[in-house]
């Protein structure tokens, strides 16, 4: 194949990857044998309109509450709210009184679907915690380099959402049906927990608080610490796919095409440089995939996002060299990147020139998007964190 062909085939495989975590078909197959339609569904993420679609073709019927973060078809039946990310807003904080008020009211089964990027689409802080607090602790944990997990479990200290909170205001049983954006973690992380309770920490989460600069008013100190009331756990957790389902799809689709493949054992996690490197010294020949959600240290007001941060740091490691290096944010959108990630090459810095401010800056997207490198999904449905491809001969 010559560089062209490789560019092609790698697009196909990243369709291929992300139509492998389709939520709308995963969700279907998932509730084809329930017994009994549940009384009400909660669907919260970035998902969560597919997957709500995919248990009306299970179910005779649905009602419910879904909060997503772009408009979307919904069943008849459940109500569509549109919250804010990745900083909680007013509409997250509406999103999140409306659906504690269906959960109170659900009675006999209910189905929560949930997945990535609910943490931030749906919202309610604990008494004693004011919304710009939260909008704050967001704000300085997401763009400071703190890892999901990280992030999660101070969110899940400070909200009556999270960490059970739908649970807890549930009386009949609850099922739970996720699509992960977490690599290799417990379920409860996904979202920040909403239907699975997990025990609290505050003196792990005022720790990671500190660590990033993060104020704790006595107010906050006293909310965190304050006794929650007991949830009963789901009655089952099913992850339906995560990003090694997606890493495991692009695998399956090089070797189709008589390409050498395989999937790393690890996640992508950490620093994004730090992450890079391993990444790179352990791929060999072939294509080698990665899944997970690597940290960045945002400095600069340019365009980009992890995905894009990370293709021009691999294009100056190739820079030379014959390889391809794709990233991919398997839910189309890239930070403020306004692409789902980048493809590049050896020949990537040649045609864009010196990447150092641009990098600095966290101006990669328009670096990339001056070479031709990006590519643009717009939202794709789904949301299972990064994809990494590197290819070598």
């Amino acid at each position: 194949m010559n560089l062209e062909d490789r560019r092609v085939a790698l697009r196909l495989w990243l369709d291929i990857a992300v139509t492998a975590v389709d939520p709308e078909a995963l969700t279907a197959d998932a509730l084809t044998d329930f017994e009994e339609d549940p009384t009400v569904i909660i669907a919260i993420g970035k998902a969560a309109a597919a997957m709500c679609r995919g248990a009306s073709r299970a179910l005779s019927s649905v009602s419910g509450v879904c909060v997503t973060n772009a408009p979307g078809r919904v069943p008849d039946g459940i109500e569509l709210l549109i919250g804010d990310h990745p900083i909680p807003g007013d509409a997250s904080f509406e999103a999140g009184k409306r659906v504690l008020e269906v959960a109170r009211s659900a009675s006999g089964r209910c189905v929560a679907l949930i997945s990535g990027g609910g943490s931030a689409l749906c919202e309610q802080p604990l008494p004693g915690i004011d919304r710009s607090y939260l909008q704050e602790v967001n704000t300085l944990l997401l763009y400071g380099g703190a890892s999901i997990e990280e992030t999660n479990l101070v969110r899940r200290h400070l909200s009556a959402i999270k960490c059970g909170g739908i649970a807890r205001a549930v009386s009949g049983l609850l099922e739970t049906y996720l699509v992960s954006d977490v690599g290799g973690a417990v379920p409860g992380v996904v979202a920040s927990g909403p239907t699975i309770p997990m025990s609290a920490d505050p003196k792990a989460a005022k720790g990671l608080m500190r660590r990033f600069g993060v104020p704790i008013p006595d107010a906050v100190w006293d909310a965190m610490n304050q006794r929650l009331p007991d949830a009963p756990p789901s009655a089952s957790v099913t992850v339906l796919a995560d990003g090694r389902v997606a890493a495991e799809a692009v695998a399956d689709a090089a070797r189709e095409d008589d390409i050498q493949s395989r999937v790393s054992e690890g996640w992508i996690v950490g620093p994004i440089e730090t992450a890079l490197d391993h990444f790179f010294a352990e791929s060999g020949s072939g294509v080698t995939i990665a899944s997970g959600e690597p940290t960045v240290d945002v400095r600069g007001e340019g365009t980009g996002g992890r995905n894009s941060h990370a293709a021009l740091l691999a294009a100056a490691r190739l820079k030379g060299h014959e390889g391809l290096f794709a990233s991919l944010a398997t839910d189309g959108i890239d930070g403020r990147s306004g692409s789902a990630g980048a493809i590049v090459d050896g020949t990537t810095i040649d045609r864009g020139g010196d990447p150092e401010d641009s990098l600095a800056n966290f101006d990669s997207a328009s670096y990339l998007d001056g070479t031709g490198d990006l590519i643009r999904t717009g939202p794709t449905g789904t949301n299972v964190a990064d994809l990494w491809l590197l290819w070598r001969s």
